[in-house]
């Protein structure tokens, strides 16, 4: 199977949860996409006619996959503006200032999505209070064309809600984020279900996923208090909220920006489900994994010097 036939089958294992994120936040999801699309191949082609170099269909295909998993990760109603510049800013940031496809030190997905929290950190917290309350087409196509604000439209995620409750404790929290946490689940589910096939497929090894979400879990579930106003939450919230789905196996699992000795993908995984953690307990970014990613990212060559470093020693004994 060829690079190009990898890109392709990984998107097609993301159309469920892109189906189940349309249906709970509306085609505020599907117009993402299709911005986020248009905008990489448009880059794709003028990268590609600028370095006078022949456009594959291998770069291509990754250059749509970034921006597709950029644009699943982005809220439903942010203007089309600043879905073009997270898409140019993970393409150019994240890839091509590298050489081009295979090159990247970073997920340019995720060097997009740091881009865009941290040029437009309100915007990148509005989200949809929970499904069935989404604004009418033409005032959504307003509100993507900057012609129109967000007020009475915008929610918070369970994780936002988590770091922002105000000495609730998680009873009193549940009862505020419970509908938007049962959307999330859905959400989640359709990306396990993805994450099952990719598996199955031999896309991607079970290794990474499986290592992150122990590295998420474990001290979620050691730290969880069982529901004081200073608890960091459950594991069953730190499991099913947020990015983590999408994250353990479509973004972690990039095989340019993780490690590529086995026992390097084990403490990979396990670096970003505690970074994960960590950022979510006690950060500033209530989701965290898009940071997470990127400073694991950083070390992955050193993660593989050592591993590489121990085991010539073991073999030389």
């Amino acid at each position: 199977m060829n690079s190009n036939q990898i890109m392709i089958k990984t998107g097609m294992a993301l159309i469920p949860g892109f189906l189940a994120s349309l249906w709970v936040f509306g085609l505020g999801i599907l117009l993402n996409v299709a911005a986020a699309l248009l905008a990489a191949l448009l880059l794709e082609m003028a990268y590609h006619r600028i370095r006078r170099l022949p456009q594959t269909k291998a770069s291509l295909s990754s250059g749509l996959l970034t921006a597709a998993l950029l644009a699943l990760c982005l809220p439903p109603m942010l203007p089309f503006g600043l879905v073009v510049f997270g898409v140019a800013f993970a393409l150019i940031f994240g890839k091509f200032v590298y050489g081009g496809l295979g090159q990247n030190l970073f997920n340019p997905a995720m060097v997009g999505y740091g881009g865009l929290i941290l040029s437009s950190p309100l915007l990148m917290t509005q989200w949809l209070p929970e499904s069935g309350i989404t604004p009418l087409t033409l005032d959504l196509l307003r509100i993507k064309l900057g012609l129109q604000g967000l007020d009475g439209y915008t929610g918070a995620t369970a994780l936002d809600l988590l770091r922002n409750r105000q000495g609730m404790t998680l009873s009193e929290y549940w009862q505020l984020a419970e509908p938007v946490f049962n959307d999330q689940i859905l959400i989640s589910l359709g990306y396990l279900l993805g994450g099952a096939y990719l598996i199955q497929a031999r896309i991607i090894s079970f290794k990474l996923p499986l290592a992150m979400l122990i590295g998420l879990l474990v001290p979620s579930l050691f730290l969880y208090d069982a529901g004081s106003s200073s608890s960091l939450g459950s594991p069953w919230l730190h499991g099913l909220a947020g990015a983590t789905m999408i994250g353990a196996f479509f973004i972690i699992t990039d095989p340019v920006s993780s490690p590529n000795t086995t026992q390097g993908l084990w403490i990979y995984g396990l670096l970003v489900g505690g970074l994960t953690f960590l950022i979510r307990g006690f950060g500033a970014y209530p989701d965290g994994l898009a940071f997470a990613v990127l400073l694991s990212n950083a070390a992955g060559p050193l993660i593989d010097r050592v591993v590489r470093l121990r085991s010539e020693r073991a073999q030389s004994l």
